[in-house]
């Protein structure tokens, strides 16, 4: 009989299923400033027999969006499967809440908090047998902010030394960036200013290694099965667009997790809605593990049998309007509060989607620091009402009907029709809906970095647990991700102070002040705030474990040979 864990990991909504009997080896503490305890191990608690069609493989299957790539650089729906491709230097996801080494043997923080120096473990190699080296860090991390690659988030790479300049074409020599490779197994970094959030990018996706010479050699096909190297737990083996894919065992893994791994083959239906097309391939056993979306959730808790297999995770996500804040009529700060107090969110999560999400009370998630419920401005049909007429549109008279983009997934619709009919009911104005599948909504929010638009459906999810993904990330204009175009001056100045402040009661106290701006001005507002719902079948154990973590970024010390799907 063969042992299955399961656990979860939300960077962007991520759940994880981990391959180990035991999973978490020794992991060397890092030296110097950096010392953190090693996680308590877990393991598992029952066994489960090989999916019946793979002989005596150990299969994992499960419905899932198709990546726009395996690139770190590109976002998109989807993107996060790489992760049991690729292995960073460090896990940032630990349940204690701690950062330990993973593809690093160690990391050593200078005094002054500007120099980290990072060690790579022995034997690591890609999974076409080539070593691991340091320059592969190094050449990912430029590419990363070279202007050339168009990444989607650069400004993550920002709090290295000259890293903004670089990416802004400011400096034009990579090598005056703070990033040096001295030898194969030394990567040392250094830091514009010091920064106490930046080890927590480190351990996220982009910051993975690639290879420059796979790169150079297949161009825009180096994603391709057949081209593509890794330097994860596994390998992929077939990308059939719009089918399939399948990851199986990186056969030259030699990472901290190589003992610890369990399961052989990773299969992943590509769908076009995981929430609802993932949970009927469930109900017709042929995947292991589904989302549960909101209109089932009633259903799936009646049933005798399904219920028992349904597990709750917390999530450090919000589904988000976008507001151009420089278009009318959203230009109108009166505008956006009144379209903000009219949407009565608490409808929204328990009857809409059927108590399967929670009502936001703040800009940010309440698992931020930055989370400032007494400045939220929640549902007001009347004050939205006075607001819209003191802007010029008494019960909506001479409001120009709004355009409302999406994504075409079934939550996304429920939530858009929801807000569609709340706006027309208290405000007495029109909506048209503009569903996209996800890859042309990617497209369509990119484009709108140059072109205006009036409002559009978005979900974020903290990356790391800090305050700075949601408001540095999505709202800093000088990143402009989001496109809102809000240029608030004391808001900027703000949370830019708060990024760099070392303090940790005084970064928290500037970014619930932060946060009160965003609450009162709204150029951004929370719809739903994630509770995530899965049905797990019986024989994936340790499932439960994982929801009692300190934090919500819940990776459970295992490795990162998973499962990881947005």
């Amino acid at each position: 009989m063969n042992k299955i864990i399961a656990f979860a990991l939300m960077p962007l909504l991520l759940i994880v299923v981990a391959c180990a009997q035991t999973i978490q080896p020794p992991v060397p503490a890092p030296t110097g400033s950096a010392q953190q305890s090693v996680p308590t191990a877990v393991s598992a608690a029952t066994t489960a027999a090989p999916t019946a069609d793979s002989g005596a493989q150990k299969v994992f299957k499960r419905a899932a969006f198709e990546p726009d790539s395996l690139d770190p650089s590109k976002g998109g729906p989807g993107f996060q499967e790489f992760q049991n491709l690729y292995e960073p230097l460090v896990d940032s996801y630990a349940q204690d809440g701690q950062i330990h080494p993973l593809a690093a043997e160690s990391y050593e923080i200078s005094d002054d908090g500007l120099t980290v120096t990072f060690t790579l473990r022995d034997g690591l190699k890609w999974s076409d047998g080539k070593p691991v080296v340091a320059e592969d860090f190094r050449y990912a991390w430029l590419r990363q902010l070279d202007p050339q690659t168009a990444s989607y988030v650069p400004d993550e790479f920002y709090a290295i030394k000259n890293g903004e300049e670089f990416n802004k074409g400011t400096i034009t020599d990579p090598n005056q960036v703070g990033l040096q490779a001295p030898d194969d197994k030394t990567l040392i970094v250094t830091l514009a200013a010091p920064a106490p959030y930046w080890l927590r990018y480190v351990g996220t996706t982009e910051y993975a290694p690639v290879r420059k010479d796979i790169i150079e050699k297949f161009g825009d096909k180096w994603m391709e099965a057949g081209n593509f190297v890794g330097n994860g737990p596994y390998m992929l083996q077939e990308w059939k667009h719009d089918q399939k894919m399948v990851f199986v065992r990186n056969p030259h893994y030699n990472g901290p997790w190589k003992d610890s791994i369990n399961i052989d083959r990773l299969e992943f239906t590509l769908v076009q809605d995981p929430d609802s097309q993932g949970l009927v391939a469930y109900e017709a056993n042929e995947v292991d593990a589904a989302t549960v979306p909101a209109t089932e959730l009633e259903r799936i808790k009646a049933d005798s049998e399904m219920g028992k297999q349904l597990h709750s995770i917390p999530s450090a996500g919000t589904t988000i309007l976008i507001f151009d804040t420089k278009n009318k009529p959203t230009d109108d700060v009166r505008v956006r509060q009144a379209l903000s107090m009219s949407i009565d969110r608490a409808a929204l999560a328990d009857q809409v989607l059927k108590g399967g999400y929670l009502a936001p009370t703040s800009f940010s998630p309440r698992t931020l620091s930055s989370y400032d419920p007494d400045s939220f401005q929640g549902y007001n049909p009347e004050k939205a009402k006075q607001l819209l007429a003191d802007a010029g549109y008494p019960d909506g008279k001479g409001f120009p009907t709004l355009e409302l983009y999406s994504w075409n997934v079934q939550r996304a619709m429920l939530e858009t029709q929801a807000i569609k009919a709340m706006w027309k009911d208290t405000l007495g104005i029109d909506v048209n809906l503009n569903p996209l599948d996800p890859k042309a909504m990617r497209d369509w929010r990119i484009a709108r970095a140059t072109q205006p638009y009036n409002v559009y459906y978005a979900w974020e999810v903290a990356g790391i647990l800090d305050p700075i993904e949601y408001h540095n990330a999505q709202l800093d204009p000088a990143q402009n991700v989001r496109n809102s175009r809000y240029d608030d001056a004391q808001y900027v100045e703000l949370i830019r102070d708060a990024k760099k402040e070392t303090d940790t009661a005084k970064r928290t106290k500037m970014y619930q002040d932060a946060e009160a701006i965003i609450n009162r001005d709204v150029p951004i507002i929370p719809i739903t705030e994630d509770e995530n719902f899965w049905i797990v079948k019986p024989n994936i154990v340790n499932f439960d474990q994982v929801t009692t973590a300190l934090t919500n970024f819940i990776r459970a010390a295992q490795p990162p040979g998973l499962d990881v799907t947005q």
